[in-house]
C-alpha cells in the first residue's frame, strides 16, 4: 500500500498554484487597455459549492398588511447565491439596482473568503489596508456580483453604486468591462457631509461617488426631476406668441468659456450692425433657435444690443434634469438620525449600523431615473435597509406600487453591541416603517421573508438524476417569487399552490404522475389566469392537455433552473 507524504501533497498545491499565477501574468504582459488584477477564487463552504442554491420562504418572519399596498421580498443570504436564483426568477426584469457595498478602506469590515492553496483557508477574515492582495480581493468579490445583476436588469434598466476613492477608479473601469464604456451615465460627486469633519494633512474628506450605468443606455429616455417651486419661479417672462410654452427666461448667448473657433461667427442685430463674438452654440444651432422662436435682442444703454436665448418652463416636458454634483440632497448625519428615531436610540448611544445612507438619497435616485411607479427596485447589499424604506416613503408620496427585493447576509455587526443584520437590524426597521414608529404614520405594505438554501450532492455541472428531483421538490419559493405570486394558498405532497390579486401559479413538482389528474381538474377550477409548472426531463415538455384554454401558460422544472445556473457556473 503507497502512502503520501503531506508534505508532496502541500508542493503540489504550491506547484498548481504557481501555474495559476503565471498564466495569469500572460494575461497581464498583454499590451491593451483594460483593468488587470490577480483573481482571486472565493471560497464558498465545502457544503456549499457542491450542492444547488434555492430560496425557501420563512413564514414566521412574514408581514402581512391588509391594504392594496405592494408586498416586497426580504432575501438573507451570501448575496452570489441569492443573485444566482435571481438570475432565474428574475432574468431581465429589475428596472433599478442601487448597492452601497464595501469600501474596501481596510476598516470597514469587508471580508473576502480566499480559497487558493489550504483546505481550511479561509475564514473570513477582515481584510486589512496593507494586504498585498487588498484590491485584488474586492476586484474579485465584486465582478462576480456585478456580472450577475448586469443580467437581471432590464434592457432599459439603470444601476447605481456607491463608492468612495478607495476603489472609485477600479470600480469605474471594471463596470466598463461589465456594462461596457457606451453605457456609463455618470459619476455623481455627493457630499455628504454638511460640516467639517475629519480629514487628512491635505483635504476634509466631505465626498463620495455614486456610479451609474445603463444596461442599454440607448433605450433610456433620459433623467429627469419635477422641479421645484424655487426653480419654477425664474419662469416669469410671458411670450404672447408662443403661451403654450409657458414662461420663460433668459440668459446671454454670448460665451466666456475658453477660446473655441467654432463657435465664433456673426450675428447680425436689428439695427443693422453685426456682433462677431464667441457664443454658446454654433451657427447653425444659433439659426434654428432665430427660426423657433427662442433667441432676444435686447437693446442697451449705449444703444447697442445684446443677444440672449429664451429657456421655457415646458421644454423637456417641463422637468428639470439633474446635476452630476449632489450639494444639498441629503447627508450622511441624515441617515443616522432617522436610524436612531427608528429604534428609539437615545441621545450619545450608539446606532445599531453604523454610516446607513439617508433614506431622501435613494428616493431621488429613483425619482430622477424617470421611470413608472410600479418599477422593481434590488438593493443586494442592503445592510439597514434604507432602499426599502425610500421606496415604501416614495410610494406614498406618489400613489406608487413600486415593489423592493432587499438582500443582505446575517453575520454579526458590532457597533456597541452585537447585532444580526437581517434579523435584528433590516427586518426590524421595515417592520417599523410598515407599522409606524414614534408617531410617525404607517405606511402599510406586507413582506415575504426568504432564506437561501441547498440541495443535491453535486454540483450544478454535475447534477445527477436525483439532485433533479431534489431541485423540483423544493423549487416552490423560487417560481412563486418568479411569478410574483407570493401568497402559498395550499400544498400536498405533489403540488403547490400560490396567488397573488391577478393570478396563481401551480406546481406539479413530483417526477411520478400517478396524482396529475388530480391537479389537471385543480387547475382547470381556478378563476385566475394560472402559470403551470411541471416536472420533466428535459426543458421542453410535449404536453397538450392545456391547449384550448388561453388563461393557462405551460412552464417544466428543473431543467431551465439548472441551464440558468450552468451559464453562471461557467461564467465565474
Amino acid at each position: 500500500m503507497s502512502h503520501t507524504d503531506p508534505k508532496d501533497n502541500k508542493i503540489l498545491k504550491l506547484e498548481k498554484e504557481n501555474e495559476r499565477i503565471k498564466k495569469q501574468l500572460t494575461k497581464f504582459a498583454k499590451d491593451r487597455y483594460g483593468l488587470f488584477w490577480f483573481d482571486v477564487p472565493e471560497g464558498f463552504e465545502n457544503d456549499v459549492e457542491n450542492k444547488l442554491p434555492i430560496l425557501e420562504e420563512v413564514p414566521k418572519l412574514a408581514i402581512r398588511s391588509k391594504d392594496d399596498e405592494p408586498t416586497h421580498i426580504l432575501i438573507e443570504g451570501d448575496n452570489y447565491h441569492v443573485l444566482t436564483c435571481l438570475n432565474y426568477t428574475h432574468k431581465g426584469k429589475i428596472d433599478v439596482i442601487y448597492i452601497d457595498p464595501p469600501y474596501n478602506t481596510g476598516s470597514d469590515g469587508f471580508r473576502y473568503k480566499d480559497k487558493r492553496i489550504l483546505d481550511k483557508y479561509p475564514d473570513g477574515t477582515e481584510v486589512p489596508k496593507d494586504n498585498p492582495l487588498r484590491h485584488s480581493y474586492w476586484l474579485s468579490f465584486m465582478k462576480k456580483r456585478l456580472e450577475l445583476a448586469q443580467t437581471i436588469l432590464k434592457d432599459e434598466g439603470v444601476i447605481f453604486i456607491s463608492v468612495d476613492d478607495n476603489e472609485a477608479a477600479q470600480l469605474k473601469l471594471l463596470c466598463d468591462e461589465i456594462f461596457r464604456p457606451e453605457n456609463f451615465i455618470a459619476q455623481v460627486v455627493w457630499r455628504k457631509k454638511y460640516g467639517g469633519g475629519k480629514g487628512s494633512n491635505f483635504f476634509v474628506d466631505l465626498h463620495e461617488y455614486i456610479l451609474c450605468y445603463g444596461k442599454n443606455k440607448t433605450s433610456l429616455n433620459g433623467f429627469k426631476l419635477s422641479r421645484t417651486d424655487e426653480q419654477k419661479e425664474i419662469f416669469e417672462l410671458k411670450d404672447e406668441f408662443y403661451k403654450e410654452r409657458g414662461g420663460y427666461y433668459i440668459r446671454p448667448l454670448k460665451s466666456g468659456l475658453a477660446l473655441r473657433k467654432t463657435l465664433i461667427y456673426p450675428i447680425k442685430c436689428p439695427d443693422g450692425n453685426k456682433i462677431n463674438t464667441q457664443w454658446i452654440c454654433a451657427e447653425k444651432t444659433y439659426k434654428q433657435l432665430l427660426i423657433e422662436g427662442r433667441i432676444v435682442f435686447k437693446k442697451l444703454k449705449n444703444g447697442k444690443y445684446n443677444v440672449y436665448k429664451k429657456f421655457y418652463e415646458k421644454d423637456n416636458g417641463g422637468t428639470a434634469m439633474p446635476e452630476s454634483i449632489f450639494y444639498d440632497i441629503a447627508y450622511n448625519q441624515n441617515g443616522k438620525e432617522e436610524l436612531k428615531e427608528i429604534f428609539g436610540v437615545s441621545e450619545g448611544r450608539e446606532i445599531p449600523f453604523e454610516n446607513p445612507k439617508p433614506t431622501t438619497l435613494i428616493g431621488y435616485l429613483i425619482k430622477l431615473t424617470n421611470k413608472p411607479k410600479d418599477i422593481i427596485i434590488l438593493d443586494f447589499f442592503a445592510g439597514s435597509g434604507t432602499t426599502g424604506q425610500a421606496v415604501m416613503e416614495l410610494n406614498e408620496e406618489d400613489e406608487g406600487k413600486r415593489q423592493f427585493i432587499l438582500i443582505t447576509n446575517n453575520e454579526e455587526v458590532v457597533n456597541g453591541e452585537k447585532h444580526k443584520i437581517m434579523t435584528d437590524i433590516c427586518l426590524p426597521r421595515i417592520k417599523n416603517v410598515i407599522k409606524g414608529y414614534n408617531n410617525k404614520k404607517a405606511l402599510g405594505n406586507s413582506i415575504k421573508y426568504y432564506k437561501t438554501a441547498f440541495v443535491g450532492k453535486n454540483n450544478i455541472l454535475n447534477a445527477d438524476d436525483k439532485d433533479k428531483i431534489e431541485l423540483a421538490h423544493n423549487a416552490g419559493a423560487m417560481l412563486a417569487i418568479a411569478e410574483n405570486t407570493l401568497e402559498e394558498v395550499e400544498k400536498n405532497s405533489y403540488y403547490q399552490l400560490f396567488e397573488n390579486g391577478k393570478q396563481y401559479t401551480a406546481v406539479y413538482f413530483r417526477e411520478e404522475f400517478d396524482k396529475f389528474d388530480s391537479y389537471i381538474k385543480k387547475v382547470r377550477s381556478l378563476k385566475k389566469p394560472v402559470i403551470v409548472y411541471i416536472f420533466s426531463w428535459e426543458k421542453e415538455l410535449d404536453f397538450n392537455d392545456f391547449e384550448d384554454d388561453k388563461n393557462i401558460t405551460v412552464k417544466t422544472i428543473p431543467q431551465p433552473i439548472l441551464e440558468i445556473y450552468k451559464q453562471i457556473y461557467n461564467l465565474a
